[in-house]
């Protein structure tokens, strides 16, 4: 079993992982970059170092990636069902149990082999988490941006090599991955966000467009972000220790208004009849100001209005 729980995953990072969506080194052992081993090692892309002299202007949208932004290995693809990513990785589990193959005889040790792969695939597949109507843990997470409820969305989670990938999918097909890296001296990212996003710079070609997280751009962490107009990548800071490199389906991003259509009422919110019942009761009403005179001022039958008491 390689199982933990989602809010500890998120929130303390494993050392060995990146955050290429939840890490670019692929949180999994995989990259999410085209060509290029050095992904699937779990290590930044070889890139040339941005020319030096004077800064162009920071850019206002997604800077252009000169290398394409792709999805590794090759097996996956945006629109992939639930059911076809994990097809993709019991093919990898099986390469990856190969040479513990090779040292056992069969009997006993290799039973127990075959019980730890069948796992381990059946580990991914009980991963799928649909967002119904009923909250979630994700929801306790630094992921909680990347989905909405009520609209056909999903996520699945693979644990591989001590590190993790997040798959998501909007009407069961994949648009977006998301892996965790680590940050920190010794580590192949370097040790803090900004030496990350240079050598995403150097990799694509040119720097990204950094927005820090605030009211106007609607963020929760500080990101950087590349385009081929095809496939989006988006750098986000979790912590000083750790970031996320998220990939994303272009021609889905366009359409999330619509595919999002539904938006659910606030889980957290008092419903209104229960509301009235906590409400604090008001004073008793008193008496019109003008209750028991006509319209001279005059009581009921012509006589004068009697004078307030006194105090």
């Amino acid at each position: 079993m390689v199982t933990t729980s989602i809010a500890l995953r998120l929130r303390a990072p494993r050392a060995t992982a990146l955050y290429l969506p939840l890490g670019l080194a692929v949180a999994l052992g995989l990259a999410v970059l085209p060509s290029g081993e050095a992904f699937a090692q779990g290590k930044p892309p070889a890139g040339k170092a941005p020319a030096k002299g004077k800064a162009p202007p920071p850019p206002t949208t997604p800077a252009k990636a000169l290398k394409a932004v792709a999805v590794s290995p090759s097996t996956i693809s945006w629109g992939m069902s639930p059911n076809q990513v994990a097809g993709v990785y019991d093919k990898l589990f099986d390469e990856d149990f190969k040479p513990k193959y090779k040292k056992v005889q069969p009997g006993v040790a290799m039973q127990a082999l075959d019980a730890e792969l069948a796992e381990l695939k059946a580990q991914v597949r009980r991963s799928l988490v649909r967002f119904g109507e009923i909250p979630t843990g994700y929801d306790s997470t630094p992921l909680k941006p990347e989905y909405s409820y009520g609209n056909k969305e999903a996520v699945m989670n693979v644990s591989r090599d001590g590190r993790e990938r997040y798959f998501f999918f909007i009407q069961d097909k994949l648009w977006k991955v998301a892996d965790e890296h680590a940050l920190g001296e010794g580590k192949p990212w370097g040790k803090t966000f900004d030496e990350a996003l240079g050598k995403l710079a150097g990799y694509y070609g040119v720097a990204g467009r950094v927005r820090e997280p605030d009211e106007q751009n609607k963020l929760a962490a500080k990101e950087a972000d590349w385009t081929d107009g095809k496939g989006h990548v988006r750098a986000v800071m979790r912590s000083d220790s750790a970031f996320a490199l998220i990939f994303e389906d272009e021609a889905t991003v366009a359409q999330l208004a619509s595919l999002r259509s539904n938006k659910l009422k606030d889980p957290n919110a008092i419903d209104p009849s229960v509301s009235d019942i906590l409400r604090k009761p008001s004073e008793a009403p008193g008496p019109p100001p003008d209750a028991g005179k006509d319209k001279g001022g005059k009581g009921k039958g012509g006589k004068p209005a009697a004078p307030p008491p006194k105090k």
